[in-house]
């Protein structure tokens, strides 16, 4: 019989099962052959001998030179040890656990012997030239939990480029990235055979196999994948067929790719049942029907991306109502519909491109109420009327694209506001009237078109307008200004010169008679001061009040005798209430727990911090109030809410950026960088709360209890397996930047790769602050420091295409302009002062 050692984890041995009423042996006999056993056993296990002759196997089968890698792989020779060789990582029996040679420009395949490392957990070459096929001893690694391959040349065309059905075989699989290769599919099977060879590894929570040479259907069997699934990536293969119903049970799917593919059919109504579901991609293909209203009962939605389909009909009232959306592609489709005024209700929107449709219908004034919407593509549709002149309430507009419709009317005057626009085309429609000249205040724009249209005037020639050509403006007849723009000088009249004269003596009169009222007034205020110093003067001094009087009466009214609706956050020594006084001021009202021992005390140690201290993050005090039995602080009101509210909200993600510029803004209060605090203080709390923003976990979650607690489990699973503790949203990459959404196929995988590496290193320095013992504690402004570095890295691995526009000056505001939403600072500030103890 064969088991495990408990003493040798992974060592086999053999125990001989004597019964002596069968086989009447001597005990001495017994004994001898078990030793036999026993050594037999010993000479076959494995040992750190085995993984280094796999690894030599595998840097001989490199063809590279691998001198020109020199200071990567030069030490993988026999005078280092194999757990000290460069991309290795050996686990506490000194046995290789993870092999990590990514972005090294190496070519070759890889050796069969690599079954041989038993211990492997994770195997990542991604961004390689690596070939050939995928070995089917790889089968035998069954600790692997992480195998990402992507961006690589494993074959395709031949039978060894076929993904292989036994790595279904691997149970702890966790993550299998095979991505942008030259995978095929089994030929001798119409579907994808190895997705439903996948069904085994009940663990699995990221399948990709995008941008391969895999064809076939997509199986049932897809409906069967872990329950712990969260990204499944199949986007630009030559997948054909239907989207099976079944898929609507991977209900804790938060990105689903199929764009780019030759799938038919409809998109099924089981997707209501992807309850978790944020972002799907089925663009670039052949879908039909309509787009099902099942759509709008997927509460985390952020992003539909369904461009280049033949989807028709009407699109669903409720559309409107996904308060969640972000990203809304519905373009080169044959949709038929209005936008209703309800478009308004989407005040979170960053992208909406509706081009290449049959849209119809007036534009909706209501679109002003997109204030973060950053792209509006509605070209080539149906859309008449004329333009709302609400869009110029669009700050953060970048691109505005109303081409090929037959709008009507005039330029909004308002245009000129929108100070963010970088893209204006207005071509081919029946506007008519002149180009606003508020036009030439938008500094940051780069492409103006209103050709075809019946305009007339002057071109303004301030601002951008500069750098166009006639391209902007022909065929518009009645137009006029410089000949780079093709159209006739503007000429002066007498009627012109005559308006000119009057306005000239209009002016001078005016001027002489605002001298004439300036001398008299002078005159009169000279006389008044001379009276004046005869007689005596009475001064009434009265102290000016700092902080308003709010007494408790009032207090009691404004939150209606304290009702738990009112009630924002509850601590330890007090709660925190929303009160609104009879004048309109809305307010946060903390109200100590008098009963609670040390709350008296909390209460004066916080009147004194909020009244000596001042900075930008820490809310405003207002006033207090005091009486034997009652204390309360009441402070500005934070309409955004805590920091707490966002990091746990299904309906808005905070992303890297934002959390890194939180904790960096966070690390400037009370500890004192501004001011004359020590910089040694305690920081320890500091990277618990660290810890807490970027796993998403509270240091009080239900699944810590006895020695387990959060440091715990973020320290066992770094570096190797971080991607299991940190908050699954933050693998979403979030592009602003309407160009780069052309180039996201490529770039997601790589992106979510630098987006781990970006937070394991936040956690390695949030377990430095949270150190057992104080003098290991990393210094507060070090730590602010190494997050500063940590957030210029990340924004420069984020794969981003396009200019930064002129006004940026500073990396804060690349941050809160281009890569997130408009957040408003309050939500920066310290609002645990109110919401917690």
């Amino acid at each position: 019989m064969t088991g495990t050692s408990n003493s040798f984890p992974g060592m086999p041995f053999y125990c001989l099962r004597v019964t002596f009423l069968c086989f009447p042996f001597s005990m001495a006999a017994a004994v001898f052959l078990a030793l036999i056993l026993s050594f037999s056993a010993v000479s076959a296990v494995t040992n750190i001998t085995t993984d280094e002759h796999a690894l030599l196997s595998l840097k001989a089968s490199i063809t590279t030179n691998w001198s020109s890698s020199a200071t990567h792989v030069c030490n993988w020779t026999g005078a280092t040890h194999v757990c000290n060789w460069t991309g290795v990582i050996c686990n506490r029996h000194r046995r290789v656990a993870a092999l990590s040679l990514s972005n090294m420009g190496l070519l070759g395949t890889l050796p069969p012997s690599m079954g041989n490392l038993s211990f492997l957990v994770s195997l990542t070459l991604r961004n390689n030239s690596f070939s050939g096929d995928i070995p089917k001893e790889m089968a035998q690694l069954r600790r692997i939990k992480v195998i990402n391959l992507n961006f690589n040349n494993f074959s395709g065309g031949l039978p060894t480029g076929i993904i292989p059905n036994s790595l279904g075989d691997l149970g702890l699989l966790e993550i299998l990235g095979l991505g942008d290769n030259n995978f095929t599919s089994e030929p001798s099977s119409s579907e994808l055979s190895f997705i439903t060879s996948m069904t085994n590894c009940k663990r699995l929570t990221m399948l990709d196999i995008g941008n391969n040479l895999i064809t076939g259907t997509l199986p049932v069997s897809i409906g069967n994948l872990s329950a712990s699934l969260y990204g499944l990536y199949a986007n630009g293969c030559r997948i054909r067929g239907t989207i099976p119903n079944e898929i609507g049970n991977l209900s804790n799917l938060v990105t689903l790719r199929l764009n780019g593919n030759d799938l038919s059919g409809s998109i099924p109504n089981t997707i209501k049942g992807l309850q978790q579901l944020q972002r799907i991609y089925v663009g670039y293909n052949k879908l039909r029907g309509s787009i099902p209203n099942d759509l709008c009962q997927l509460p985390n939605l952020s992003g539909f991306y369904s461009e280049a389909n033949q989807l028709s009909g009407s699109l669903p009232a409720c559309l409107w109502n996904i308060s969640s959306f972000r990203y809304l592609d519905l373009s080169s489709n044959k949709l038929i519909s209005r936008i209703p005024p309800s478009f308004g209700n989407l005040k979170d929107l960053l992208t909406f491109n509706a081009s290449f449709n049959s849209l119809h219908g007036n534009l909706p004034s209501e679109i002003e109420n997109l204030k973060v919407v950053t792209l509006l593509d509605l070209s080539y549709n149906n859309f008449s009327g004329d333009i709302p002149g609400s869009i110029g309430n669009l700050q953060n507009l970048v691109t505005l694209s109303l081409e090929n419709n037959d709008l009507i009317g005039t330029i909004p005057e308002t245009f000129g506001s929108l100070v963010s626009l970088e893209i204006l085309n207005l071509s081919q429609n029946n506007l008519s009237g002149i180009i606003p000249k508020s036009l030439d205040k938008l500094l940051h724009l780069e492409y103006f078109n209103v050709s075809y249209n019946k305009l007339h005037g002057e071109i303004p020639s301030g601002g951008q307008f500069g750098n166009f050509t006639r391209k902007s403006f022909l065929p518009n007849g009645a137009l006029c200004g410089a000949t780079q723009f093709g159209v006739r000088p503007c000429k002066t009249n007498s009627t012109d010169r005559l308006k000119t004269l009057q306005n000239v003596v209009i002016i001078s009169v005016s001027s002489a008679i605002s001298l004439v009222v300036l001398v008299l007034m002078s005159v009169l205020l000279w006389i008044r001061c001379q009276k004046s110093k005869r007689l005596p003067v009475e001064i009434n001094l009265q102290p000016v009040a700092e902080h308003r009087r709010i007494t408790y009466q009032e207090i009691r009214e404004a939150t209606n005798g304290f009702e738990e609706e009112n009630l924002l956050g509850n601590g330890s020594f007090g709660s925190v209430y929303k009160g609104i006084l009879s004048d309109g001021m809305v307010l946060a009202i903390k109200v100590f727990k008098l009963q609670k021992e040390k709350a008296l005390k909390s209460f004066h140690i916080e009147c004194d911090i909020i009244r000596t201290i001042r900075h930008r993050n820490l809310i405003k005090i207002v006033t207090s109030c005091s009486t034997p039995d009652f204390k309360a602080l009441i402070l500005e009101y934070m309409p955004n809410g805590s920091l707490e509210k966002w990091l746990y909200s299904h309906s808005y993600v905070l992303n890297i950026p934002q959390r890194l510029d939180i904790m960096i803004d966070l690390s400037y209060v009370e500890y004192g960088l501004e001011g004359s605090v020590s910089t040694s203080c305690d920081v320890y709390s500091y990277g618990i709360v660290l810890l807490e923003t970027f796993t998403r976990k509270k240091p009080t979650d239900e699944m810590f209890a006895g020695q387990m607690t959060l440091k715990c489990w973020v320290k066992e699973s770094l570096p190797s397996a971080v991607i299991r503790v940190l908050d699954k949203n933050l693998l979403m990459q979030e592009s602003e930047n309407s160009l780069a959404e052309q180039r996201i196929n490529m770039q997601e995988s790589e992106n979510s790769s630098a987006e781990v590496d970006c937070v394991s290193s936040i956690l390695t320095l949030a377990l430095d602050c949270a150190a057992e013992s104080p003098e290991q504690r990393i210094n507060v402004k070090d730590a602010m420091a190494t997050l500063k570095k940590i957030r210029a890295l990340h924004f420069a691995n984020m794969g981003l295409v396009g200019s930064i526009p002129p006004s940026i000056r500073n990396l804060y505001a690349l941050f809160s302009s281009i890569l997130t939403t408009t957040v408003s600072m309050a939500i920066y500030r310290m609002s645990w002062i109110v919401s917690s103890d």
